[in-house]
């Protein structure tokens, strides 16, 4: 009978995401849009390298600038995100990143380009990112049943790891064969279409949101709400972890395989373009048998996987054939583990999170985690001037490893459907408050 049940659930949750309307189009356009951004992030600096001449900071100052919104602006945007309409946040700021991005090509086409240009489109889209990232974390609980949120995550973060996998080769393509503006429109027109599958979305109706207080009085409500809280404040250090070691990794990684270990650039792509074989072997694997009611032992097992995926670079030697296969056994782990931790950990958070502090939580997590991101890059980079790269890489494996650590006295949560629990605040109110959320519109069962 429980085996029966357990069946059952899966295939509920199979099923259900993948059959669910307003899912589908927010996953269509998410897939769509997480590709045209890979493609940006290869086009840009060799926008700014190979058609402005930029020097390697002029360059380097661009990724700096992508993640300084989320350090600036993260609990500010979380506020907007909780108090206005999640589906009119989405479409805007997609058509926002449109004309942001688009302002780079037609820059170019009029002979104006220049890197204010450059750095104010690639600042504007950072912000506009935040909030689109936050609205549709706050959305998604909205959209879906209860039982499928863990199945939806796992969907949404199986496309962000493929377009990562796909979306540098399609950049290099195009600029090899066409140009970077063109590249960047193309990532402008991404936007576009994301913006067009969200108007498609069709909204149930909500309660009564409460009324907003002083602005700044809810971002402190939002940062108090994940500092007082047992879980959060540990998921949150726990994402930061493995975006500061993960960040050392990503940075030195290509470096170490053509540099170190001899690899060439057509060897070293095809490592990163099987890396997307695990996320959707992890997708899979969740959809049908993942425990939305284990999220602490799912992000365990995720970061398990993901430090040994990490850890057989450094540990790679011999033949071109045998590292080779080494580092892609590497990169499939990595995104499988990826695919399993950040899937529980966004749903567990949506879980344990009141309504109409979502927003703010998540966008506050955000600053945390990307001021992460360039502290850990800047971190192995030293590492591997003082000790070589390969420790260095060892180190960050292993860093990652210890992410997991931040869980241990966690408690899984209550399996309730989230327009159904009811919450303590943790923000300091220590009153029980439901959830006034309407079931999310869904296709007919099979």
């Amino acid at each position: 009978m429980t085996e029966e049940k357990t069946n059952r659930r899966a295939q509920k949750s199979l099923s259900g995401a993948a059959r669910n309307r307003n899912f589908l189009m927010l996953w269509t356009g998410q897939s769509i849009s997480r590709v045209g951004t890979q493609i940006t992030q290869l086009a840009l600096p060799l926008t700014a390298a190979m058609l402005l001449h930029g020097s390697p900071l002029q360059v380097s100052a661009m990724t700096a600038i992508e993640f300084l919104p989320a350090l600036l602006f993260g609990p500010i945007a979380g506020v907007w995100v909780d108090r206005l309409d999640g589906r009119q946040i989405l479409i805007w700021t997609d058509i926002g990143r449109f004309l942001s991005l688009g302002s780079i090509p037609a820059a170019y086409v009029f002979g104006v380009l220049n890197f204010p240009i450059l750095y104010t489109a690639t600042f504007l889209t950072g912000l506009m990112s935040i909030i689109y990232d936050s609205a549709y974390q706050v959305l998604l609980p909205n959209l879906v049943d209860g039982e499928q949120l863990l199945d939806a995550n796992s969907k949404l973060q199986m496309s962000q790891s493929i377009a990562r996998g796909s979306g540098p080769a399609l950049g290099g393509t195009m600029v090899q064969w066409l140009s970077a503006p063109v590249a960047v429109a193309v990532d402008a027109i991404s936007y576009l279409a994301s913006a067009v599958t969200a108007v498609l979305i069709k909204m149930p109706r909500k309660g009564t949101k409460p009324p907003p207080r002083p602005f700044f009085g809810e971002i402190v409500e939002g940062i108090r709400a994940i500092v007082t809280h047992p879980v959060r404040w540990r998921l949150s250090a726990a994402e930061a972890t493995d975006n500061f070691f993960g960040s050392g990794m990503i940075a030195l990684y290509a470096v170490f395989a053509t540099r170190d270990l001899g690899l060439s650039a057509f060897l070293t792509g095809l490592v990163f373009a099987v890396g997307p074989l695990g996320a959707i072997t992890a997708s899979i694997v969740l959809s049908r048998s993942g425990r939305q009611d284990l999220p602490k032992e799912t992000i365990i097992i995720g970061v398990l996987i993901r430090a040994l995926g990490f850890l057989l670079a450094p540990i790679a030697t011999g033949s071109t054939v045998t590292i080779t296969i080494l580092l892609c056994i590497g990169q499939i782990l990595s995104q499988a583990g990826l695919t399993t931790l950040a899937p529980a950990s966004v749903t567990w958070r949506q879980v344990i999170t009141p309504n109409h502090l979502l927003g703010r939580v998540l966008s506050s997590g955000m600053t945390l985690q990307y001021g992460t991101i360039p502290v850990g890059a800047l971190f192995a980079g030293w590492l591997g001037e003082l000790f070589g790269i390969r420790t260095a890489l060892a180190v960050s494996a292993a860093g990652v490893f210890c992410t997991c650590l931040w869980l241990l006295g966690t408690h899984n949560p209550e399996t309730a459907a989230p327009d159904q629990r009811t919450h303590t605040d943790a923000a300091g109110a220590g009153h029980e408050e439901r959830h006034d959320t309407a079931p999310s519109e869904q296709s007919p069962k099979p």
